[in-house]
């Protein structure tokens, strides 16, 4: 199934070769930079555990999977223009309810630039109205079928590091942290708290744990001198894709991004 979310980074055209990579179809799935969880909705696990540091995200993925159909009718709610997302996107979500706070983020998500999420230094959404190519609709379907899904998911906000603690011999976790890249801006600001440069170091040493401790793990980063630094020790491989997070199909790119793990990559 699809994600009812846009999000800019996602692996929505990576699919193809991360499912090669999910062999053990009974695993628990285990996500720590979780975002639009593309890869997780595709292959639909038995039971899994999600986390973000996006509370917004995260709140959402909970709403959705609790009280979807209240989701829904406060989503169907907000008129599509831009005067009201500019005034949606100045509420504050901690004056709100779960619900609308998911209603709120699904709303800005489906309307803003490129799906792109970003924050000032206060942890604000401050992304730009997206003017639509189509005509605008929700997809309901979508999120009825993500709520039964996160019905056998946990679902955490915390750091890194604290979830990976949680894995045990067996799990699968797909890692796919903000790539923060010395020499180059690949993605704004995500959170104020979002991964960077400084913990490199930190995931890296959580890989080796993970394998020690004969954990199935799949990581994705930018091809760089930091994503080769953090995998390293694993087989990977460069895989060509496109990013858009321009907004602009003329100034999308053929970029190379570094998929590892600590078993075998295939072909097949």
């Amino acid at each position: 199934m699809k994600t009812a979310l846009r999000w800019a980074g996602s692996k929505k055209t990576l699919l193809p070769e991360l499912r090669k990579h999910w062999r053990d179809q009974g695993a628990r799935y285990i996500e720590p930079f979780c975002g639009s969880a593309c890869f997780f909705f595709d292959v639909e696990p038995g039971e899994a555990l999600l986390n973000d540091i996006n509370k917004e995200l995260i709140t959402t993925y909970r709403a959705v999977r609790a009280h979807p159909s209240n989701v829904i009718e406060c989503l169907s709610r907000f008129p599509l223009d831009k005067h009201t997302y500019y005034a949606t996107r100045q509420i504050d979500p901690a004056t709100l309810s779960d619900i609308e706070v998911a209603a709120r983020f699904l709303y800005l998500n489906r309307l803003c630039f490129n799906g792109i999420y970003r924050t000032n230094l206060k942890g604000q959404f401050n992304v730009p109205f997206g003017l639509p190519k189509a005509p605008v609709k929700f997809d309901f379907d979508s999120i009825m079928r993500m709520s039964k899904l996160l019905a056998r998911t946990s679902l955490l906000n915390c750091d890194f590091e604290e979830v990976l603690k949680e894995v045990e011999s067996g799990d699968f976790v797909y890692l796919d942290p903000p790539y923060a890249v010395a020499k180059r801006r690949i993605f704004a600001e995500y959170h104020p708290d979002s991964f960077s440069l400084l913990d490199i170091e930190r995931l890296r040493a959580a890989l080796v744990t993970l394998d020690r401790r004969g954990v199935h793990f799949v990581v994705s980063y930018a091809d760089s001198a930091e994503g080769r630094l953090l995998v390293a020790d694993w087989d990977a491989r460069r895989i060509r894709t496109r990013r858009n997070v321009a907004g602009f199909a003329g100034h999308r790119r053929t970029a190379y991004e570094l998929m590892a793990s600590n078993r075998e990559l295939t072909d097949g």
